[in-house]
């Protein structure tokens, strides 16, 4: 336990206009602040008056550049700003297709009008806008819509048969996350929603000790992937949204018995950022999901830089259990129905995040066969952070057992910040390719835009590397 004070906080907030006006009682007396508007943006420079006036954690967009690391030197950048003025962030999470008509990439939207842009290439460096997957009043009817409702995240496209599928994340009406499926004949469309979701989170019964949480819940799921296999076996990979759960539970924990703040953290600005995420926890808990998260995010971030020691406190003070189903999230693969519309098979849990640099999450699966194995890359840590990175592991089946490599194959550079979301295509000389996302340099978070950029991968046996 610290030695100093612990730290308190008071906070009280009233609307005003499109924000909000806080005042907040601490260590630096009592100060009034005025949040702009609910974006990540406005949280972030609240967050950052904050870390000025009381000794809170500065938001990591503020805290300078990512120490250096030279294979950032052999990453290609593909797509450095947005190619349309219907295109508002970028091509986060984006998945390249190559097919006889060319390249094809979709990309993540957020909340955008426009669902899912898609783009073709020929030469993957000029690319040219073919429109949307979900054009504004297209979208599914059980998809929330509209700016601050919607979401959806992580398309992808595969070509199965005749046919292209394209698998999706959205936001269901109910405000929990789901995957959708729709079939085109074309890789620009028009798209044929199954109409409903094909896979939703299972219900979770959450522990009493939880707090804040207790009951029942249902858990999202995010990220899809269609792995195609050369004898034809499709199989769907998918993540558990689980990591959405613990961050409001462990701020209400340090709300109601503050005396935890010095077992979890030693450091004063992370002990301070955590006795307010105490205080600000109940108007949080009264936000929209993405809310939610910004106000969270200054936790999230002081538990990640001292994750090994917050997961053994709460394990040393009998407290794991409450949170376990949290701190854990399993990336689920099955059998997918020959027509797309289930599966065929029990999932089973094929990775989950166990090495340190993944934090409290892994995310955004993707299998490609080669060398005669099956790879499968992942995101690990926080997307909005420059601790997000690439990792991999390698199978015998598709379905696992999967061994990790144990650090990063991608991490933060000094010119791109949260490698991030791969995909696997074939490059012009028809060696694989990775595709991903990056932040430029001082940037990061929801609706902020994310670059196209790749680099040739070389596979061993057990391993892969950048080429």
């Amino acid at each position: 336990m610290a030695s100093s004070p612990l730290p308190a906080f008071s906070v009280s907030v009233e609307e005003s206009g499109p924000g909000y006006r806080v005042t907040v009682g601490g260590p630096g007396g009592s100060r009034n602040y005025e949040i702009a508007g609910p974006d990540q943006g406005d949280y972030a420079n609240f967050f950052r008056a904050l870390a000025d006036d009381h000794g809170t954690r500065l938001p990591h967009a503020f805290a300078g550049a990512a120490e250096a690391d030279d294979g950032g030197g052999r990453w290609q950048p593909l797509l450095t700003e947005n190619v349309a003025p219907t295109i508002l962030s970028g091509y986060g999470d984006p998945a390249v297709l190559k097919t006889d008509c060319g390249y094809f990439l979709v990309a993540t939207s957020n909340d955008a009008p426009n669902a899912f842009p898609i783009l073709r290439s020929d030469d993957l460096l000029h690319w040219h806008h073919e429109g949307f997957a979900f054009p504004e009043g297209q979208q599914p009817g059980w998809a929330a819509q509209g700016v601050r409702r919607a979401d959806f995240w992580a398309p992808e496209m595969a070509q199965v048969d005749d046919e292209y599928w394209l698998c999706y994340t959205a936001r269901q009406q109910s405000n929990v996350l789901a995957i959708g499926l729709a079939k085109s004949d074309s890789p620009t469309g028009p798209w044929r929603d199954l109409g409903r979701p094909l896979l939703t989170g299972p219900a979770v019964d959450l522990p009493a000790d939880a707090p804040g949480e207790s009951g029942v819940t249902t858990t999202g799921v995010i990220d899809s992937h269609l792995f195609i296999d050369s004898n034809g076996d499709r199989f769907l990979f998918w993540k558990s949204d689980s990591n959405g759960l613990w961050p409001r539970p462990l701020a209400t924990l340090l709300r109601d018995h503050p005396h935890l703040i010095g077992e979890l953290f030693d450091r004063e600005e992370d002990r301070r950022t955590a006795a307010f995420a105490g205080a600000i926890v109940g108007w949080a808990n009264s936000r929209r999901p993405m809310e939610r998260f910004f106000l969270m995010q200054p936790l999230i971030d002081a538990a990640l830089a001292n994750w090994p020691r917050v997961r053994d406190a709460l394990e040393s003070c009998g407290l794991a259990d409450a949170f376990l189903h949290a701190l854990v999230t399993p990336v689920f693969g099955a059998r997918i129905a020959e027509d797309g519309g289930s599966l065929a098979g029990e999932p089973a849990i094929v990775l989950r995040n166990d090495l340190d640099w993944e934090g409290h999450l892994i995310e955004g699966p993707f299998v490609t066969h080669e060398a005669g194995r099956y790879w499968m890359f992942y995101a690990g840590n926080d997307f909005s952070t420059p601790a997000y990175g690439i990792g991999v592991a390698v199978a015998d089946h598709p379905l696992g057992p999967y061994r990790k490599q144990p650090a990063p194959l991608l991490k933060s550079t000094r010119e791109w910040l949260a490698p991030g979301h791969a995909s696997v295509a074939p490059g012009l000389d028809g060696s694989p390719q990775l595709f991903f996302h990056a932040f430029h340099p001082g940037t990061g978070g929801y609706n902020v835009f994310r670059a196209l950029l790749t680099a040739r991968l070389r596979f061993g046996t057990e391993t892969v590397e950048i080429a």
